[in-house]
Order: C-alpha cells, then sequence, then structure tokens
C-alpha cells in the first residue's frame, strides 16, 4: 500500500510543478490590450504582452467624444485605427501568439471595463500617456475593474 500512496504522492507533486511552470510563464493568462496611444505596436509593448499571455484581445474602441489626435480614436480615424489593429496583430503572430479583435461604439472607459468583465479578463495592458485623460482613465479603471491587473507599460519617445 505505501507504494500507491507514494507513487500517487509523486504524480500530485509533478502536476503541481508543471502547474507552476506554466503559471511561471504566465501561460494561463487573458489579456485585454485597449489601442489607445497609438503605440500598441512598438516592440517593447509587444514583446510584455507575448511573453504574459495565453489569450490576448485587441479592443478599438471607436469614441465621438475622444480627443482627435492624442487620445483614443475619433470617429473620423476608424481606418487609422483598423490599420493600428492589423500592425499589432500581426507583430504578436511574429511572437506565436494569437488574438481576438473587438471594435467598439461608444465610450472608451465603459467600453474597457465591460469587456473585460465579460471576458473575465486576467490582465489589462496600457501603453503609458502623460496627459489627464490618460491619468482619468487609469484611476477609473483600478476603481471599477478591481482584481483585474492593470500594467502600463513606458514607450521612450522616438528622436
Amino acid at each position: 500500500m505505501k507504494k500507491e500512496k507514494t507513487s500517487s504522492k509523486q504524480s500530485k507533486k509533478k502536476e503541481k510543478e508543471k502547474a507552476e511552470e506554466k503559471k511561471d510563464k504566465g501561460a494561463t493568462l487573458k489579456v485585454l490590450v485597449p489601442l489607445l496611444s497609438k503605440k500598441e505596436t512598438h516592440p517593447l509593448f509587444v514583446e510584455k504582452v507575448a511573453n504574459k499571455a495565453k489569450e490576448i484581445i485587441l479592443l478599438l474602441v471607436i469614441d465621438t467624444h475622444a480627443m482627435s489626435g492624442g487620445f483614443g480614436f475619433a470617429t473620423n480615424e476608424i481606418a487609422g485605427g483598423n490599420h493600428l489593429m492589423q500592425e499589432v496583430k500581426t507583430a504578436l503572430g511574429k511572437k506565436r501568439k494569437t488574438c481576438n479583435d473587438i471594435i467598439e461604439w461608444g465610450d472608451t472607459a465603459t467600453k474597457i471595463e465591460h469587456l473585460a468583465q465579460l471576458q473575465r479578463i486576467d490582465k489589462l495592458y496600457i501603453v503609458n500617456q502623460d496627459n489627464q485623460t490618460f491619468k482619468d482613465l487609469l484611476a477609473n479603471m483600478k476603481i471599477s475593474l478591481k482584481g483585474i491587473e492593470i500594467e502600463t507599460v513606458d514607450i521612450p519617445e522616438e528622436e
């Protein structure tokens, strides 16, 4: 009988070790990437997202109230947003990651919040921006998305 218990304990130990390895690799994370800054194609950002995610959802919000050019995508920038989304998908594909893309109309903050909750997102990746609208959005998300890790990634300015 002791042999059975020992082998059972060993197999449980191996299963636990495998689960920890997967956790360490971040291979089980479901990640949401809202495209807000137009810098999400930067290799540093793509690398961060690809290293941690098993499932990636790209979100493009067409926000009629967004500030044109600096934050989010206004209605007249739909083509640019679609192009950016395809570039991010291609960059993640080179890292052997697949992703789903979603385009939504409405308020950026509301759409991010609802999608994160509906899709049971584990982590949110956002390119850090130095403007008040972004800071307000980030503060609101930290309150409304408790339990979801939010990571901002600093992208160096192009020279």
